[in-house]
């Protein structure tokens, strides 16, 4: 059995996962590529539980741990950093549960559809998941996730789209509503520049390029490595 060629995008909010994955799923319709669109987040057992059960939230909300110490104030005009969130030892567990039953119903699902579609494409996958687990959990490594990341389906295109926490703040100033500000995402942006390295994910520089440079870089990086995917086959 030959599975579709898997593409996958990871990054911090506001690093153009979504407008690369549209520009892309455009790529495929001018080029007669099947494809299935999943989006990791929306599409989790978690979060379809959650939709059912509305109390099953409840089980992977992080707790805010009381330092005893007043809300620092950041550099930013007006932003407030909440209490620290630590994720509960039950939480954890939740969320390795359905996570591992995430990566069984995938790799179910590549078995059953794999003669559908050419290529399946992931708005987020694992690596962005772990990178959240380990800020939940107040860890400054990624590298406890080895187990988790084998039991999903290698992506054939890892992508990581780079941009700096300056930049995510500027492109996605609703997080500041959330309590999320500079220090949420340097920290998760030092989780997720370990993750490409541990993880071997193939950096766009998002930072730097316009979103027309960053497209015409994807699609020449899937070009190669998908019709060498095919020779193969």
């Amino acid at each position: 059995m030959k599975r579709p060629f898997l593409v996958s995008f990871s990054g911090m909010d506001g690093s153009g996962k979504t407008h690369l994955v549209i520009l892309l799923r455009r790529f495929f319709r001018r080029q007669g590529i099947s494809y299935l669109y999943i989006h990791s987040v929306r599409d989790s057992f978690a979060n379809r539980i959650a939709k059912k059960i509305p109390s099953f939230k409840n089980l992977v909300h992080s707790k805010v741990v009381d330092n005893g110490q007043e809300p620092e104030i950041s550099l930013m005009k007006n932003e407030k950093i909440k209490s620290e969130k630590k994720i509960s030892s039950l939480s954890l567990a939740v969320r390795n549960i359905t996570l591992l039953l995430d990566a069984l119903y995938l790799r179910f699902r590549i078995a059953y559809i794999w003669k559908d579609y050419d290529v399946l494409v992931f708005d987020r996958y694992i690596y962005d998941r772990i990178a959240q687990i380990a800020y939940l959990r107040q860890k400054n490594t990624v590298n406890f996730s080895s187990w988790l990341v084998k039991i999903f389906p290698r992506p054939n295109l890892p992508l990581y789209l780079h941009i700096t926490p300056d930049q995510a703040i500027e492109r996605k100033k609703e997080v500041l509503l959330e309590g999320q500000g500079l220090e949420y995402f340097q920290i998760k942006y030092n989780l997720l520049e370990e993750g490409k390295l541990l993880w071997k994910l193939l950096a766009i520089d998002n930072s730097e390029l316009t979103l027309s440079e960053a497209k015409k870089k994807m699609i020449a990086i899937f070009k190669k490595r998908y019709f060498k995917y095919k020779r193969k086959a």
